[in-house]
């Protein structure tokens, strides 16, 4: 009987010497800090600063831009010499005139018209332009 208590002790013995699990996680929980959103930093990257334009690159889009001023310029007064010659426009007159869309023939005789150097006449869909 006393091998038999003796065999029980000895195989207790060594159940008893390992640590408990629960330690173990208390370690590994103390191995990484939670780490609370206030404490995280937060680097956002400042937005791009625009390149600045080399000399020429900018002298070549004031080129471009004066080039569609002045052609925007003569097609106007092509569209002024035609109502001249006709009294009354309309779209589909410059149109064919300048060989655009008709929505392009539109911006035409509305920028004409804003700056009062054509009038409209009629309703919207029937329009027909002449100088005021």
């Amino acid at each position: 009987m006393e091998e038999e208590q003796k065999k029980e002790e000895g195989a207790e013995a060594p159940k008893e010497e390992t640590p408990p699990e629960s330690p173990k996680e208390e370690v590994t929980s103390e191995a990484q800090p939670e780490v609370k959103e206030s404490q995280i930093e937060t680097r956002e990257t400042p937005p791009a600063a625009p390149t600045p334009q080399p000399p020429l690159l900018r002298q070549l889009w004031q080129k471009a831009l004066e080039k569609i001023r002045e052609r925007k310029s003569k097609r106007l007064e092509k569209i002024l010499q035609l109502a001249k010659e006709k009294g009354e426009i309309t779209n589909d007159d410059v149109e064919k005139l300048l060989h655009v869309s008709d929505r392009a023939a539109s911006r035409y005789l509305n920028e004409l018209v804003k700056q009062g150097k054509l009038k409209r006449i009629g309703s919207p869909s029937h329009a027909k332009y002449q100088l005021p």
